[in-house]
């Protein structure tokens, strides 16, 4: 694993490329702000870009920035599908459905971050609205949702065991024989235990977050 880590982050520390900085506040020749036109760039943000047009300006606007986040949530997921995926792509089952789920966490953790930079109303009618998200705190953000997963899956394993030795305390105490009940007890509470531990021992969450480091680190990102 630790070999398979130096790879990656090598791989991705020679494509490095450094991204076109983009001025929000420059205007197009009708007066509308670059970022209607244009998908903004740059080396320390993240930018989503939304629009609305509906029966009313504050409508407009929440409709805007909901969609300027929409927008941005499917950047993060996107970056960070592409950073683990020389990673992850190996991984089966328990795991493959693990790293989908801290992916899903880590867009919900990362977007209390956003910020609203600006929002531009159109002639129309239509309310624009332009939100940001600095870029190297993705592994940050990843490493908080990838414990806090694995922090439910610890949960999930104890309270198994704990139901198991429940069931089969009570199936003693019955009589006749509960052999069998006990028997398919363990089976399934064994799957259950079984699926924990290899997520709990899979999942790398320092050596993932290295590799989101790099990643946004060769995209031309800087803190």
């Amino acid at each position: 694993m630790f070999k398979k880590l130096i790879f990656i982050l090598l791989s991705l520390l020679i494509i490095t490329s450094c991204a076109t900085e983009t001025d929000i506040d420059a205007v197009n020749d009708d007066g509308s702000p670059i970022w209607t036109t244009i998908v903004p760039e740059s080396n320390k943000y993240v930018y989503g870009v939304g629009r609305a047009k509906l029966s009313n300006e504050a409508n407009s606007t929440a409709s805007a920035d909901a969609d300027a986040r929409a927008d941005l949530a499917s950047k993060l997921q996107s970056t960070i599908k592409e950073a683990t995926s020389n990673y992850t792509n190996d991984s089966e089952g328990d795991l493959r459905n693990a790293y989908e789920q801290i992916t899903i966490q880590f867009v919900e953790f990362t977007m209390r971050g956003v910020k609203t930079e600006q929002h531009w109303t159109a002639p129309d009618g239509t309310v624009w609205s332009l939100v940001s998200l600095e870029a190297k705190t993705l592994d940050d953000q990843y490493a908080l949702a990838a414990n806090d997963y694995l922090t439910q899956i610890e949960a999930k394993k104890v309270e198994t065991e704990s139901k198991l030795a429940d069931l089969l305390e009570a199936l003693a105490a019955q009589e006749g024989d509960t052999s069998a009940a006990a028997e398919e007890a363990n089976r399934q509470a064994q799957i259950i235990i079984n699926s924990c531990d290899n997520q709990l021992n899979g999942i790398d969450v320092d050596g993932l977050a290295a590799v989101i480091d790099a990643y946004t680190t060769a995209q031309g990102y800087i803190e």
